[in-house]
């Protein structure tokens, strides 16, 4: 059983390790075997006193539990090369089933890079004694069988939740959450500064408290040989071998209502409301918006990533108040708008090959591309509006109500020209909604569609951002309320203009978009026939694009235009900006070269991937 799937996956991967696949694993790599490096060197540091150096370490392997745990969840369902449902009509013991994906599980990046990691096992216990240092050895493998076996008790826990529109809502939380959180990571490196938890240690009860957690198991064994505790280092360890057998089991039991039920929907969704009511009597635009509307908050995936895009949001926003900082408030709305436009561009890869449903009746094309875009209103803006007041409230200044509103404004009607715009020329095909199989989440490859759109979207603003910050430069409050004003123009001719290049490409090209929705992107659009596959970049011209475009964003953002702004302001501000921490005289050169690098970054990515493209057309 177990030769049968590792040969299965082992030419899965073989045939699927290349592309943009190939890039992300690349990157994958990179990092996770520079955070396993950092957490080797954490276990060997010389820190004041030991017990620091147990706290800083536990947590650090609690940081690995939970990457895995949550790491799934995050990117949408893990590796699902091989599913379940392939095996359902051969007649196999659940429990065999599970040790046996169990198994397999351990091939790939992911565990090789854990189990770099986790040698530093060895290194913390390498000053512990000879007893300790021998079953560090031990230690490392179990680890890994842990967190393994954990994730995929996770990944199955998630799989059935999200079968349930409640459910859908807490993943979306949890996933938001933690996107939040890691980029909002900066604060709690500035807490951890602030407060001295590096000099005086974690407190005690914090510090319980990772030892109690599974993945601090190993760091209370091997600190009991080093005390001569044996009965606890005895019942750690027997731990790290007994929870990694009843999670398999557990595991084992909803591989069977996962291969045996399908998602359901409790209760109707959107039913007969007056909103629904009235746009079904407002004409052909009115009833596809209706139609949006129920289908929003029916199917899984739509009601996820809208409610994605609120979680995101709000956490993004609430993790400042952790160092007592109001100044993200008055831009949840902002934040919502954006991560929702972001997360709805490939509304029409959503539905599958419905598309043809529209295709059929020409005269439907208009009134289907306009109904969208006012079903998706209906959807982010009364939140997003709610969200901005609300902050600016509680968190912003007399000033920042003429910049969050007319961003507000501007980044709606933009956002709503460009969900149906990419929709249709940047579709990325994806799974039939009604053939997600066990992970009702799968939404296809769009990342990179995703990334584009959180760089094009907010740039429908920056008109009603300049005349705000003119009004800010010459004291003039009418000018700055004028920039709401701009706002609502450019929004409503980003939405009228996006929508209508939207809906002519969809009478155009909408046969050749719906082969490649039912090839799975074999037949690409072009002017009236099937184009040639795109060339494929070289493996290390490939890691050299993507590197570049990936990264360019650290140096352009949180490095360049955001110091930019905070030396603007006037703000006392350091944190982790570069340019911060220098003198008067080379704060904004810095600051300005930073940005020019993530400029230079994106825009050699580019060029290096046209020519490629070119040399090889």
């Amino acid at each position: 059983m177990v030769g049968v799937l590792t040969l299965m996956k082992l030419r899965v991967l073989a045939h699927s390790t290349s592309g943009a696949r190939a890039r992300g694993l690349f990157l994958g790599a990179a990092a996770g075997l520079a955070l396993a490096a950092g957490t080797v060197m954490l276990a060997g540091a010389d820190l004041p006193g030991p017990a620091l150096r147990g706290d800083l370490f536990a947590a650090a392997l609690a940081v690995w539990m939970f990457g895995w745990l949550l790491g799934p969840v995050y990117t949408g369902g893990g590796d699902e090369s091989i599913r379940p449902e392939q095996l359902a009509l051969i007649p196999l013991p659940p429990r065999r089933v599970a040790f046996g994906f169990l198994a397999v599980s351990f091939l790939g990046v992911g565990p090789l890079i854990s189990l770099v990691a986790f040698s530093a096992l060895v290194v913390y216990a390498a000053g512990l004694g000879l007893a300790a240092f021998t079953v560090a050895l031990v230690l490392v493998p179990l680890q890994l069988v842990l967190v393994v076996a954990l994730s995929r008790l996770m990944l199955a826990v998630m799989g059935l939740a999200v079968r349930s529109r409640p459910s859908a809502v807490l993943s979306a939380l949890i996933n938001a959450g933690v996107n939040a959180t890691l980029n909002q990571s900066w604060v709690l490196i500035w807490a951890a500064v602030q407060f001295g938890l590096v000099d005086r240690g974690l407190p005690a009860g914090f510090a319980t408290l990772l030892r109690v957690l599974p993945s601090g198991w190993a760091v209370v064994c091997l600190d009991a040989l080093a005390r001569g505790d044996w009965p606890l280092a005895a019942a750690a360890g027997a731990g790290l071998v007994a929870l990694p057998v009843a999670a398999t089991l557990i595991w084992s039991r909803l591989l069977v209502r996962r291969t045996t039920t399908r998602p359901t929907h409790r209760g109707p969704g959107r039913g007969r409301t007056p909103l629904l009511d009235r746009l079904d009597r407002a004409g052909p635009v009115g009833v596809v918006a209706a139609k949006e509307l129920r289908t929003w908050s029916r199917d899984l995936m739509r009601l996820h990533l809208r409610w994605f895009a609120i979680w995101f949001g709000l956490v993004y926003t609430l993790w400042p108040l952790a160092i007592g900082w109001a100044g993200l408030l008055p831009w949840a709305g902002v934040i919502v708008v954006v991560m929702a436009a972001a997360t709805s561009a490939n509304l029409y890869g959503l539905d599958g090959t419905a598309l043809w449903l529209t295709l059929v009746d020409p005269g439907r094309i208009r009134a289907d591309v306009r109904g969208r875009q006012v079903a998706w209103l209906i959807q982010v803006a009364p939140v997003a509006l709610a969200l901005t007041v609300a902050g600016t409230a509680l968190g912003g200044g007399a000033w920042t109500w003429p910049w969050a509103l007319a961003l507000l404004a501007g980044l709606l009607g933009g956002g709503a020209g460009l969900i149906a715009y990419a929709s249709v020329v940047f579709l990325v095909p994806g799974p039939e909604p009604a053939r997600r199989g066990g992970n009702p989440l799968d939404a296809g490859n769009i990342f990179g569609q995703v990334l584009a759109m959180l760089v094009v979207v907010p740039a429908t603003a920056l008109p009603a951002a300049a005349v705000a910050l003119l009004g800010d430069r010459v004291g003039s409050p009418l000018l700055s309320w004028a920039a709401v004003a701009v706002g609502l123009a450019t929004g409503a001719a980003c939405t009228w203009w996006l929508g209508r290049a939207a809906y002519r490409r969809l009478g155009e090209r909408g046969p050749e978009l719906l082969a490649r929705m039912s090839g799975g992107g074999a037949v690409a659009p072009g002017a009236g026939r099937a184009t040639a596959a795109r060339v494929k970049l070289p493996p290390r011209r490939a890691a050299v694009v993507t590197f570049l475009v990936v990264m360019c964003w650290i140096p352009l953002f949180p490095q360049g235009l955001v110091p930019l702004y905070l030396i603007w302001r006037g703000s006392d501000t350091r944190l982790w900006f570069l340019a911060l921490h220098l003198a008067d005289p080379f704060r904004v050169p810095v600051a300005l070269a930073m940005a020019l690098l993530g400029v230079g970054m994106l825009w050699l990515g580019t060029v290096l991937s046209r020519k490629w493209q070119g040399a090889a057309a």
